[in-house]
């Protein structure tokens, strides 16, 4: 996913690509070897260690992104049958970054730290290396959204996790997810994002809960018409879709999220018909077509292209008896809930709700 706020702050840290300071002849005869004496490892060492230094003491931050490339196409040997060499710039990599890395917290001024810091979250995460990631974790809680921002993209990357040992992924995969749960109330929706990603791909039981905070958290959104990046909540809805169709043994708690999301989707695009933006109305419709197609005709069992046909046309009043409809009004429940056997929380009474808590009107400034 693409957001502008990280967007714009990244084509700052990446502007231009000039890496002259960086000697690479030594490394590129190492990386031609098939096999390495310690003079090579100690060739790759002192390479590593030169080319951290130039993004840790630069002062040209144009040109740090060529540097990080450069490390970066270094970090294989070009002999496929080589493990020294992955080995030795593994070992160098995680020594010479983390030292990096504090150094570059201690700088306080002229913004260096945090442009220093966030060059090398990024090179490690183009380095994919599962060795890599546990000097990641101190910076999942950054107070700054763009170091937060690359530590979780370090951490929920894909290829990274498909290189973790088959052994060891279950207690890093946790491990991940028990640092990411307390941030997500304080995360962006690039952040958020990202998680959510992580979440497909994890394959573990704990992530249903990531997953319910993440709606939780969505949900608030919407109901103090604070939601950014509404297109985010048709990736939230179809995993919420998923945990429905399985064999999860709290569906009621899943159903119940997925239905209340829903319907804020449903109300934000038609109460906020004349003040939302053009682009925050399409997320809105996108959400709603393609939830329709990919969440709710698997639930109902029942294909329909109603919404996409209101949503086309313009219909509101459509879109409000097919929410109703699907989700339940005061006088009928919902064709979801009763098919699904949820309800949307419990009243004070302790009476349960049947049906989803109503979108307030928006702000009137």
């Amino acid at each position: 996913m693409k957001f502008l706020s990280i967007a714009v702050a990244v084509m700052f840290l990446v502007f231009a690509a000039s890496a002259d300071a960086v000697d690479t002849r030594g490394i590129e005869e190492v990386r031609a070897k098939k096999v390495l004496n310690d003079a090579d490892l100690q060739v790759i060492d002192d390479f590593v260690a030169q080319a951290v230094n130039e993004v840790l003491t630069t002062r040209d931050f144009s040109s740090i992104s060529g540097i990080r490339s450069i490390i970066v196409a270094s970090s294989t040997s070009s002999q496929s049958d080589q493990v020294q060499y992955a080995q030795q710039f593994s070992e160098s990599a995680r020594n010479h970054i983390a030292a990096a890395l504090r150094q570059a917290d201690t700088l306080t001024s002229d913004n260096r730290g945090f442009m220093i810091t966030t060059n090398l979250l990024m090179l490690i995460n183009d380095l994919t290396d599962p060795g890599l990631a546990d000097m990641v974790f101190g910076y999942i809680d950054s107070n700054n959204d763009v170091i937060r921002y690359w530590a979780v993209h370090c951490l929920t990357d894909p290829e990274m996790l498909e290189k973790l040992d088959a052994s060891q992924r279950a207690g890093i995969v946790r491990r991940i997810i028990s640092r990411l749960a307390p941030v997500i109330e304080t995360s962006d929706a690039e952040t958020l994002g990202l998680i959510v990603t992580f979440i497909g791909s994890a394959r573990i039981p704990e992530s249903e809960d990531l997953l319910l905070k993440i709606a939780d958290r969505r949900i608030v959104s919407y109901a103090d018409w604070s939601v950014k990046y509404e297109l985010l909540d048709g990736t939230v809805l179809q995993m919420l879709t998923k945990q429905m169709l399985s064999d999860n043994p709290d569906k009621e708690a899943v159903a119940g999220r997925f239905g209340q999301l829903l319907s804020y989707v449903f109300e934000r695009y038609i109460k906020g018909a004349d003040v939302l933006s053009f682009a925050q109305k399409e997320q809105l419709a996108s959400v709603l077509v393609d939830t329709e197609r990919l969440c709710l005709n698997k639930l109902t069992g029942k294909p329909s292209a109603a919404i996409k046909t209101a949503v086309e046309s313009g219909d509101l009043n459509a879109l409000l008896a097919l929410h109703n409809d699907l989700l339940g009004d005061p006088v009928k429940p919902g064709i979801l809930p009763e098919k699904m056997n949820f309800d949307y929380g419990k009243a004070v009474d302790g009476s349960p709700l049947t049906v989803p808590l109503p979108l307030e009107n928006p702000p009137t400034s």
